[in-house]
């Protein structure tokens, strides 16, 4: 006989989950191969997209990262700015680990040029040694995490994408203490695809 097919569950309660681990290393859910969980490290891979259809939980996966990153990191360790024009992400951690709260595209633009302005004082000058870049000792200050819900929402036409001054800086994400979470839905995902961001996101492996 063959064994019994291992079924997903419908809901899984984040308390089923076991807590972040190291630096950030999050556990996304429950991956279907083996039923264990789903690891996200984001020293490995400092980005992540979600993507979905409508309400099978991408916003609660935010707000999962969210408080992991709470979890890890102080305040003075990790800030972070939402982009939620839904605003139900407003409660997801305490305001100390808040840097900036967006709910229409002109904040977002104005949160993501000042975050482009912050980690562009980290990028590593030509006197920086590759045994160095690993160590990021040539700066001071926070994580940076950039949270964006609905995407789809906020994006634009492709050539007025809010988040175009910090799009060279996605592939030194690690060196530089910069991490995008995007959510967007999973329908038009294809047309998403020319979208500047996503496709950015895709071209270093996101």
């Amino acid at each position: 006989l063959s064994p019994p097919v291992k079924m997903l569950p419908q809901l899984l309660e984040v308390d089923r989950l076991p807590e972040p681990t190291g630096q950030l290393r999050v556990p996304l859910g429950l991956s279907g191969e083996d039923l264990e969980p789903l690891w996200h490290d984001f020293t490995e891979a400092p980005h992540l997209i979600v993507s979905g259809d409508d309400a099978t939980g991408k916003t609660n996966l935010l707000r999962h990262v969210a408080r992991a990153i709470a979890t890890r990191y102080t305040p003075e360790q990790a800030r972070i700015t939402f982009v939620d024009l839904r605003r139900e992400l407003f409660d997801a951690v305490d305001e100390s680990y808040r840097l900036g709260y967006a709910v229409s595209r002109d904040l977002a633009k104005e949160a993501v040029n000042g975050a482009s302005r912050a980690m562009r004082r980290r990028v590593p000058g030509p006197e920086i040694t590759p045994d160095r870049m690993d160590k990021r000792d040539w700066w001071t200050g926070p994580e940076f995490f950039l949270i964006v819900d609905d995407h789809d929402l906020v994006a634009g036409d492709a050539g007025d994408s809010p988040f175009g001054p910090i799009l060279d800086l996605l592939a030194q994400g690690h060196e530089l203490g910069l991490h995008l979470i995007v959510a967007r839905s999973a329908n038009g995902l294809g047309r998403a695809m020319y979208d500047p961001l996503i496709r950015r996101l895709l071209e270093v492996n996101t």
